[in-house]
């Protein structure tokens, strides 16, 4: 019988480190040189620290040790933590939608609770969340609190009484929240 060729491996990479220019150069110089291909990121900077996490795939045989060797060089010259995990076929595959994509924004006073409160009623009626992004502003004044949500909401009853909750629980938490459709993905 012919030869399939090379299976498919799928990896995924976390790394953090002090902000400095070229992390994300050296990570993906690492995979490059290896002949894996980037498939999904997400990479940002909280506070001094830089974070990557990205799925990538191999048609080679790479192994889990000699991926973290290549890791390894870059680990001392950023000094940056790298983790690299194998994705099974079940932890690989997309999944499904559950819905309807919506982003839920909160703004207010920084006060503890805010992120837990808010999480904890999407997890109590089944919403999934897909990205959340927090940010808290530092000035002269009081603190102000940003929180971003992306979530799938199963059906459009759900969204109506999402949005009687939500509002109930900015009230107790002295926030202001919107819950709207999310722009179509472009890709």
């Amino acid at each position: 019988p012919a030869s399939r060729g090379p299976r498919l491996g799928r990896w995924i990479v976390t790394a953090l480190g002090k902000d400095r220019p070229g992390i994300v150069a050296g990570v993906t110089q690492v995979l490059y040189r290896l002949g894996c291909n980037l498939e999904d990121s997400a990479m940002t900077r909280l506070e001094g620290e830089f974070s990557i996490m990205l799925i990538f795939s191999s048609h080679t045989s790479h192994t889990l040790a000699a991926l973290q060797h290549a890791f390894a060089t870059l680990e001392r010259t950023l000094k940056l933590v790298v983790h690299v995990k194998s994705l099974s076929a079940q932890e690989a595959t997309p999944p499904r939608k559950r819905g309807t994509a919506h982003q839920i924004s909160v703004y207010g006073a920084d006060r503890p609770g805010i992120v837990f409160r808010i999480t904890s009623l999407l997890a109590r009626t089944k919403i999934n969340i897909t990205n959340v992004h927090t940010h808290r502003s530092r000035g002269a004044g009081p603190s102000l609190y940003l929180l971003l949500l992306e979530v799938e909401i199963p059906t459009p009853r759900a969204v109506t009484s999402l949005e009687r909750q939500l509002k109930a629980t900015a009230r107790h938490l002295g926030v202001t929240v919107s819950l709207r459709p999310a722009e179509t993905e472009v890709l």
